[in-house]
């Protein structure tokens, strides 16, 4: 086999693992520690809801993030 032919089938080997060993079942009791707030991407949550506000005002505009109100900020 060519070099090239060899390297292609590791990265699609080395996909289809990555694939694979990310599937697992969750249990309906295991599911509240996956809903715990440390299990959030966002660090520091009254900072992110600020910032997402900060941008909605200024763009005039709604992200789908649900809130209330127009583009003055006076809410």
């Amino acid at each position: 086999m060519k070099l090239g032919t060899r390297f292609t089938s590791f990265v699609l080997m080395l996909i289809a693992l990555s694939c694979v060993i990310g599937c697992a079942t969750v249990r309906p009791y295991e599911r509240e520690f996956l809903a715990d707030r440390i299990m959030s991407f966002e660090a520091n949550r009254e900072e992110v809801v600020m910032e997402r506000h900060f941008i909605e005002t200024r763009e005039g505009s709604m992200g789908g993030y649900g809130g209330a109100g127009g583009g003055c900020a006076c809410n």
